[in-house]
């Protein structure tokens, strides 16, 4: 019972982690009108200083791996949740496009830190308690209501006319308070015997090509979609199916709940059905919801393409994540660093090259190609997998031998 208890504790205090990492960015994005209107920044110059983020995390994303060498993953949860969620305030001390970027680019390197010790926490602890369900889904739940909470309070503040350095001072300090609550009960992991030896041998761009291909074509598949939909269903309904500004907005919290809702209740799923399964369901729906969403003429049917994409996504990077872990067993930082840099690559990429096709071919054809294209993917290299994708409830393989 104690050690039930404990476990709980331990997840508890990952998932207010993954909660943080979620909130601060998100609290950013609605501000990001205001903030370009008080420096009197072009279009242009906000795209510079916006790159600063990309410019923070892909690095940290890639070197966290080898940083983990010195540092205990607990530890490295802790300082970068720090860093992350106290340097948000900054971004209201900002005075001109180099030192906005400046700020942007230490947040998003706490971010990418972050990224890769929350995520190697949680893989390494449903590693070392095979005895108890997976939850490296749920956790990553945990992140979708912080993004929710972050982008809800940020329209908040906006429409009570508060003072950006208020906000962010204010939100600062509550994801503060819950990382104090957090830190002492976060799990001391232990990585295996060799796994020091085996970072230290291996280099960031050594481990992204180490990665199975079929486990990085499933993570970028499922946040090249991910990073597609938030970034342009609230236009697709709002304007190409003529809903509305409303009806549009409503359409992304709509898609970030379903992603809520499906990543807290995926590893149960996962549990039952088995991993394979899940990933071709999810690549199944989303080829469904589009096919059919995006060819009718309703709002209301975009609407619900939109909200059953985001259910179908949901498990799928946490899945990619676990099974990168579970063919690296001895390199665990480095997959988990791998996945999230090539997943966030795809994230990044994607919203701009539907703009760039869109300009050609629309942007209701555009989704619709690039999302089955994505599907299609995923559903191909889950084959590839075959028999051998791992079930992360237990950390054990369904079948044969690697």
């Amino acid at each position: 019972m104690v050690k039930t208890s404990r476990s709980t504790y331990h997840v508890t205090s990952l998932w207010l982690v993954f909660f943080l990492n979620g909130a601060v960015l998100a609290s950013w994005a609605p501000r990001i009108p205001e903030v370009k209107a008080a420096l009197g920044l072009s279009d242009a110059a906000l795209g510079v200083a916006l790159f600063g983020v990309a410019a923070g995390s892909v690095p940290a994303l890639l070197g966290t791996g080898w940083l983990m060498r010195f540092v205990s993953v607990r530890r490295l949860c802790v300082i970068s949740s720090l860093l992350f969620a106290g340097l948000l305030p900054l971004i209201a001390a900002a005075r001109d496009v180099v030192s906005l970027g400046v700020v942007l680019m230490l947040l998003g390197a706490a971010s990418g830190c972050l990224d890769v010790a929350m995520n190697t926490a949680g893989i390494e602890f449903q590693r070392q308690t095979p005895d108890r369900p997976s939850v490296i889904s749920r956790l990553h739940g945990g992140y979708s209501l912080g993004v929710l909470f972050g982008a809800a309070g940020g329209t908040l503040a906006t429409n009570l006319d508060a003072g950006v350095l208020a906000h962010f001072a204010t939100v600062a300090v509550i994801l503060l308070v819950l990382l104090a609550v957090a830190a002492p009960t976060l799990p001391r992991t232990s990585p295996r015997a060799g796994e020091h030896t085996a970072a230290a041998a291996t280099s960031p761009l050594r481990g992204i090509a180490a990665l199975p291909l079929a486990v990085a074509a499933i993570a970028v598949s499922g946040l090249l979609v991910e990073g597609m939909v938030t970034d342009w269903s609230a236009l697709l309904v709002a304007r190409d199916f003529a809903g509305g500004v409303d009806l549009g907005s409503a359409a992304v919290v709509a898609f970030s709940v379903a992603m809520f809702v499906s990543r807290s209740f995926g590893d149960a799923v996962v549990a039952r059905f088995g991993a394979r399964t899940v990933l071709y369901w999810s690549a199944a729906a989303t080829a469904t919801a589009l096919a059919v969403g995006l060819t009718q003429s309703s709002a209301l049917g975009a609407f619900a393409a939109v909200s059953v994409i985001g259910l179908a996504l949901g498990p799928v990077f946490p899945l990619s994540m676990a099974t990168a872990a579970e063919r690296m067993p001895h390199a665990v930082a480095t997959a988990t660093a791998s996945v999230s840099a090539v997943g966030y690559l795809a994230y990044l990429a994607g919203p701009p090259l539907v703009g760039v096709v869109a300009e050609e071919a629309g942007l209701t054809t555009t989704l619709a190609i690039i999302g089955l294209a994505a599907a299609a993917t995923t559903a191909l290299a889950t084959r590839h997998l075959g028999a051998h994708v791992s079930h992360p409830a237990d950390g054990r393989r369904q079948g044969g031998q690697r």
